[in-house]
C-alpha cells in the first residue's frame, strides 16, 4: 500500500493480484479517484457457509491456486506497461513463468531462512531482477550470500506512508483508555511471543493497562485476560484505521523471539508506525531493534522475557519520557521513503 499510496501521486498505476470480488471491491473503493486499476485474479464469492468453502478450497487448493496463477499470468502478458514491479516472494513464486525474459524489481519481505527449499526455488528469480529490495541492511548481506548475488539488495524499510503523527485521534475505544497510560502490542498474539512478563510487570502498576491489539490464539487471548484483568484485547482493525487505537500508546512493545534469523534480523512496519506518533518502545534485545529502536534511544531493548528488567525498562521510558518521545520522532523522520520510491522509479 505504501508503493501505491506514492507512486500514484505521479504515475499511472496497474496492479495484478488474486483477490475475491469483495476484495476487489474495497481496493478499488479505496483507491477510488486515484490513477490506479486495479486487473485482479478473481474468486467468485460464494453465499454458502465458511466452513463449506473452506473445505472445498482445502480439496481443490492445487487447481484453484493454478487456475489463479495462469489467469494472473495471462494478465500480465495482455497489459502494457513501462516498469513491473513484482511485491513479495511468494508472488514471485506464483508468477514464475510469466517472468521469463521480463524485466522487473522484486521486493522481497523475508528471509525464508526456515524454508530453505522455497529460498532455492525462487534463487533464480531474484538473480534475474533488475533490483532487489529488503527491509533490512543484514537480510540484504545473507541474502546477497545465500542467493550468490553480484550485487546487495537495496535496503527500503517497512515505513508506511501518510502517517497521522497526532497523538490520541478518537475511536469508538477512546473512552476505555482516557486517563490510562496505554502499553500497547500490536501484531498476532500468540503463546510463543510470551507477552506474559510485561502483564506480569505491569499488574502492579495501577495506572497502566495492556492493550493487546490482533488476532490469535484465543485460549491464550483468555488465559492471559483471565489472570491479567489490565488487559484489553481489541481485534484486528484493518489498515490505516488501527492506527487510531495505535495513536493511545504511552509505550508500545516489540517482541521477536530467538527462533530462527528472519525473526532476530526483523524489520517491522509496527516500529515505524508508533515513533511516527512519538511513541515510545520497549523491545526485546535482538539486532534488528537495538540497531534501530536502540540506536535511536527511541526506547529500550531489555531481556523481556525477564520481568524484573520489563519492569526497570518501563520506570526507565517514564522517567525520561520526553527525551524517548522525541527520539522515537527522530527515527521516524530519519529515512524519507517517498523520495527513495520515486528515486527508484526513476532509476529504472
Amino acid at each position: 500500500m505504501t508503493i501505491l499510496d506514492i507512486l500514484c501521486e505521479k504515475y499511472s498505476l496497474k496492479v495484478i493480484s488474486c483477490e475475491t470480488n469483495e476484495g476487489r471491491r474495497k481496493l478499488q473503493e479505496l483507491y477510488k479517484g486515484r490513477d490506479v486499476e486495479f486487473l485482479s485474479s478473481v474468486e467468485p464469492d460464494d453465499n454458502r457457509s465458511l466452513s463449506f468453502r473452506i473445505q472445498r478450497r482445502l480439496k481443490l487448493r492445487g487447481e484453484v491456486s493454478r487456475a489463479f496463477r495462469q489467469d494472473a499470468v495471462r494478465l500480465l502478458n495482455n497489459t502494457l506497461y513501462d516498469l513491473l514491479w513484482v511485491i513479495h516472494e511468494q508472488t514471485a513464486f506464483e508468477f514464475r513463468n510469466g517472468l521469463l525474459g521480463k524485466r522487473y524489481l522484486f521486493s522481497m519481505y523475508e528471509l525464508n531462512d526456515h524454508r530453505r527449499d522455497f529460498l532455492e526455488r525462487i534463487k533464480p528469480i531474484v538473480m534475474n531482477a533488475q533490483e532487489v529490495f529488503v527491509p533490512e541492511y543484514n537480510r540484504a548481506c545473507i541474502l546477497r550470500t545465500w542467493l550468490s548475488l553480484k550485487i546487495t539488495p537495496t535496503v527500503v524499510p517497512n515505513k508506511p506512508f501518510g502517517h497521522p503523527r497526532k497523538r490520541n485521534i478518537p475511536n469508538s475505544y477512546s473512552d476505555l483508555f482516557e486517563g490510562k497510560k496505554i502499553i500497547l502490542y500490536q501484531g498476532y498474539i500468540i503463546r510463543s511471543r510470551n507477552i506474559d512478563k510485561v502483564c506480569e510487570a505491569v499488574k502492579d502498576m495501577p495506572d497502566y493497562r495492556i492493550v493487546l491489539m490482533g488476532k490469535g490464539d484465543n485460549t491464550y487471548i483468555n488465559e492471559l485476560k483471565q489472570k491479567y484483568p489490565q488487559i484489553i484485547h481489541i481485534s484486528f482493525i484493518a489498515p490505516p484505521e488501527h492506527l487510531y487505537v495505535t495513536s493511545w500508546a504511552h509505550i508500545a512493545i516489540v517482541k521477536y523471539d530467538f527462533v530462527w534469523l528472519n525473526a532476530i534480523f526483523c524489520a517491522p512496519n509496527k516500529t515505524w508506525e508508533y515513533t511516527g506518533f512519538g511513541i515510545p518502545v520497549l523491545c526485546h534485545d535482538i539486532p534488528g531493534l537495538r540497531y534501530t529502536i536502540g540506536q535511536y534511544k527511541a526506547g529500550v531493548c531489555t531481556d523481556m522475557d525477564d520481568t524484573e528488567s520489563v519492569k526497570a525498562a518501563i520506570e526507565e521510558i517514564d522517567s525520561n519520557y520526553e527525551e524517548y518521545s522525541q527520539n522515537a520522532r527522530t527515527f521516524y523522520d530519519s529515512y524519507d521513503i517517498k523520495n527513495e520510491l520515486l528515486r527508484i522509479v526513476s532509476n529504472n
